[in-house]
């Protein structure tokens, strides 16, 4: 499993790449191989605003 830092940097590239940081939009468009939302919320025990906090996107686009 991908340490707190990994899974921060590799979702903020993501989100980059969608140009969004809604939920349902990260769900729907991400990458093969990617885990969904709720997943990354389990492991880091946050809600999806506060994912997002923690990757310095501060809900942009949202």
């Amino acid at each position: 499993m991908k340490s707190k830092e990994e899974t921060l940097k590799d979702l903020k590239k993501e989100l980059l790449r969608i140009g969004s940081t809604n939920q349902r939009d990260y769900d729907l468009l991400k990458k093969k191989g990617h885990v969904f939302s709720t997943t990354i919320c389990r492991r880091l025990k946050l809600s999806w605003s506060g994912v997002v906090e923690q990757t310095g996107l501060r809900g942009a686009n949202n």
